[in-house]
């Protein structure tokens, strides 16, 4: 029997919150194999899901409201069907409210059919009473309203706040429950800016120039998924958001010079070097995982880039031998919580603990630390992260410098906007602020 789409958002929801797998994989897989991309209904099921990640705190708090137990020990399968139900009554006006509690109930029937009163009670409940909900005063107790209303974890606000005040945390954590800008990065191997705007003007998308990266390009509006475009199999281009982009400017390389990627991934910043380059000289790219290293290949022969060497290495535990201080650049992209990116990856919010940072943190300055074994002399270390924490950031780049006297800190180049550099030369983008993901970076030259 075909489920419906709420169904289907509801049954996505599901596997998120049990295991560490995003949402958007869940969400192509699922529109691929029921022949949704780019449909009314494939929209629907993309905005579901999101819609309740990313607001998933707030409509919690309004759920504890209705039920008079205890919304922690709830079946996660049934919080989440109240959840779709009550994002669409609150935030959706698709459907008709009866429609809305209607379609939540046949779901619940069908996973846990001993809780349909129960949703039909909470939701009608809402529908009934739902007005007079109130939050935390923002003036008097701000951690707990930003928390509720704007749907963080309550010690990230705190953290926030400690950082940035209760206003900027406040602005921070409301954009980061806005859709973001659909971001792609030209391939300049193969088209410029200029020629891949005229031709996507041209088949009905609605492109602009990115304000700091001279190689991104904004989508506004869309006719059909980029991905399912011949641009894209062309290689005229690359899903990239715009502080990813600049993060290869900090290296800003010449066509003589030798790059190492220490935690490569799929390859989004060493094809950008290599396509810096224009494809020409040497860039060595490691990573721990074969999948990703066999990723990294596929994206390099899509892209039309040859100067890609890769193999596995694990950065975590050591350097081989025949990469220590040959190279003039080693970027080291390191792993981290990602919480610079809670627009696109909400589900970050719900799954990181202060235990889980302790883990990134620890993990973050062993990897820099052996990825330093690689440059050369006068060469230079990059450091970046898509986190807003300084425990993920400036903590690990100051010890790393107590421990390396042979390492300074140097300022980016004029390649990177100077807005996008503090006072000790770091670099850092925010959502609120620049309209992109969340970046740290530093240059770290060796004497």
């Amino acid at each position: 029997m075909k489920i419906s789409v709420r169904h289907q958002a509801v049954d996505i929801l599901n596997k998120v919150s049990a295991s560490q797998d995003f949402a958007s994989p869940l969400i192509n897989d699922c529109l691929d194999k029921n022949d949704l991309s780019g449909t009314p209904d494939g929209r629907l099921l993309t905005h579901l899901v999101y819609g309740v990640l990313r607001f998933q705190g707030h409509l919690d708090w309004i759920l504890t409201k209705f039920y008079r137990g205890d919304l922690e020990k709830m079946d996660e399968g049934i919080k989440n069907v109240l959840r779709v139900g009550l994002y669409q009554l609150k935030f959706s006006d698709r459907l008709p409210d009866f429609a809305v509690v209607d379609e939540a109930v046949k779901i619940a029937k069908i996973l846990k059919p001993d809780k349909s009163a129960l949703v039909n009670a909470v939701l009608r409940n809402y529908l009934r009473r739902g007005q007079k909900i109130s939050f935390p005063s923002l003036k008097n107790n701000p951690a707990e309203y930003i928390a509720a209303f704007h749907s963080h974890p309550l010690w990230l606000v705190k953290k926030w706040i400690k950082i940035f005040g209760p206003e900027e945390t406040k602005s921070l954590c409301s954009v980061n429950n806005e859709l973001p800008p659909l971001t792609l990065r030209v391939n300049t191997l193969k088209i410029s800016r200029k020629d891949l705007i005229q031709k996507l003007t041209s088949t009905g998308f609605a492109p602009e120039v990115t304000k700091f990266s001279p190689d991104g390009i904004i989508l506004n509006t869309s006719a059909n998924p980029i991905q399912k475009t011949d641009f894209f199999d062309n290689g005229f281009l690359r899903i990239q958001d715009e502080a990813a982009q600049l993060i290869s400017y900090l290296i800003n390389p010449e066509s003589a010079e030798l790059i190492l990627d220490a935690c490569a991934g799929a390859g989004g910043k060493a094809t950008h070097l290599a396509a810096i380059l224009k494809n020409k000289g040497r860039i060595v790219a490691v990573d721990r995982h074969s999948e990703r290293i066999n990723e990294l290949k596929q994206e390099a022969a899509r892209l039309g880039i040859n100067i890609i060497e890769t193999q596995p290495a694990d950065l975590s535990i050591g350097l081989p031998d025949s990469l220590k201080e040959i190279f003039d650049y080693v970027l080291v992209d390191a792993p981290c919580s990602g919480l610079g990116t809670l627009r696109r990856n909400p589900e970050i919010k719900w799954r990181t603990t202060e235990k889980y940072l302790l883990n990134f943190a620890t993990a973050q300055k062993i990897i820099l630390q052996n990825a330093s074994a690689a440059v050369k002399k006068g060469g230079r270390l990059i450091y970046c992260t898509c986190s807003l924490l300084p425990q993920e950031n400036e903590n690990i780049v100051d010890d790393f410098l107590k421990l390396n006297t042979n390492f300074s800190l140097c300022r980016p180049p004029v390649s990177i906007n100077q807005q996008l550099v503090d006072h000790r030369g770091f670099y850092r983008t925010y959502p609120h602020k620049h309209n992109m993901d969340g970046f740290f970076g530093a240059i770290l030259e060796r004497q």
